[in-house]
């Protein structure tokens, strides 16, 4: 990548960075253009020539936000499908690592209260992330299926039944308000079991 190209991505990451700290602190209409690139450092022409809109800019917040859990990169690694053990515990661990670490949570309590002023917001948050991820999931459940390797006549199921397994002890609560610590032993606990609990109901064969 040349310099001005690398540039323009460190710039780009600045604008979107500041634009989530804004939108943790602030309700979305009172976030102006001109206070995002105060925020990022850059000039308000300098955000317009990277995102023609406000909500083009929020949405592609939000997305960089789900980028992080890397469940696609998971599931297509070499060897995915003849381990669907150790690639589900893997699946386990970058959820929680994607919920704990960082600011998951506070951007998931900050759309909840978002919801009825910008509705568009959550529906962003949504398909540029909830979604495609749980779609992630279901795919390489539905090509275990294929190859044989697993009988599951629900894959939509199996895959919401295995996020809830994890989100329900760690997650839920701490989105609705409620702050929790949990040890790191207790989540490995969490992933451990999840994938325990799945496998009981959905055997793998030999």
């Amino acid at each position: 990548m040349s310099q001005s190209g690398k540039a323009i991505n460190i710039t780009r990451d600045a604008i979107i960075d500041a634009t989530l700290k804004l939108l943790l602190n602030h309700p979305s209409d009172a976030i102006s253009m001109l206070k995002i690139a105060n925020s990022a450092g850059v000039s308000r022409r300098t955000v317009f020539n990277q995102f023609a809109t406000k909500e083009a800019l929020f949405e592609e917040a939000l997305g960089a936000i789900w980028d992080r859990i890397g469940i696609n990169e998971i599931t297509s690694s070499f060897g995915a499908l003849d381990d669907p053990y150790a690639t589900l515990t893997r699946i386990g661990q970058a959820i929680t690592a994607f919920w704990l670490n960082g600011s998951s949570i506070a951007v998931a309590r900050m759309v909840i209260r978002e919801r009825i002023t910008f509705p568009q917001l959550t529906a962003n948050y949504l398909n540029r992330g909830k979604r495609p991820v749980t779609r992630t999931i279901i795919r390489y459940l539905e090509a275990l299926v294929e190859k044989g390797k697993i009988d599951i006549a629900n894959p939509d199921l199996a895959a919401r039944q295995f996020i809830g397994m994890i989100n329900e002890p760690l997650v839920f609560i701490q989105i609705l308000g409620a702050d929790e610590v949990h040890t790191p032993e207790h989540v490995t606990t969490v992933v451990d079991e999840a994938v325990k609990i799945f496998f009981l109901r959905y055997p793998l064969r030999r």
